[in-house]
């Protein structure tokens, strides 16, 4: 008698955890919640950089838009598994040129300023200092707006030893 209960115990113990075999696929989602991130709209725009294109973030394979020093997402992403990114949010504002190649802002999603340096390869290398520590990532070129302004600026950065 005595296993009887216990088999019975075991058994309303599984049913009310959700162990018991189903009979229809169980499926776990996690919520996802947008970034509190500004629209393009919201950013005003600034000078005309020779960067200004798509670029693919290649760490994601996805494409932000570089426009008049702000950033911009083409295709969204999760962002620490629960924020989603969407297309038409800014990801980095100021984007600002400090010298020939390098530039500097913010880095919304990764709450940290940052330094973009354009490589001789046509790659920006970013450095963030994030929230949660350093982070790296490059940009690769995919379409620009002017590319004789970005070839000249390439030559320039060749010149300087980049």
């Amino acid at each position: 008698m005595l296993s009887r209960a216990r088999a019975l115990l075991i058994l309303s113990a599984t049913l009310l955890l959700g162990l018991a075999p189903a009979t229809h696929a169980q499926t776990v989602t996690i919520p996802e919640v947008g970034a509190f991130l500004p629209n393009i709209v919201d950013v005003k725009p600034k000078a005309v950089s020779a960067v200004d294109g798509l670029w693919n973030i290649s760490s994601l394979d996805k494409t932000v838009r570089i426009d008049r020093g702000r950033v911009y997402v083409i295709e969204g992403w999760n962002h620490l598994l629960l924020f989603k990114i969407k297309p038409g949010m800014v990801v980095i504002t100021p984007f600002e040129e400090e010298a020939p190649g390098i530039f500097t802002g913010q880095d919304l999603p990764l709450q940290g300023p940052l330094k973009a340096t354009l490589t001789g390869d046509r790659i920006l290398d970013f450095t963030v200092a994030g929230a949660l520590g350093e982070v790296r990532y490059q940009m690769i070129p995919q379409q620009l707006d002017d590319p004789d302004a970005f070839n000249a600026l390439i030559r320039d950065v060749r010149k300087a030893g980049r």
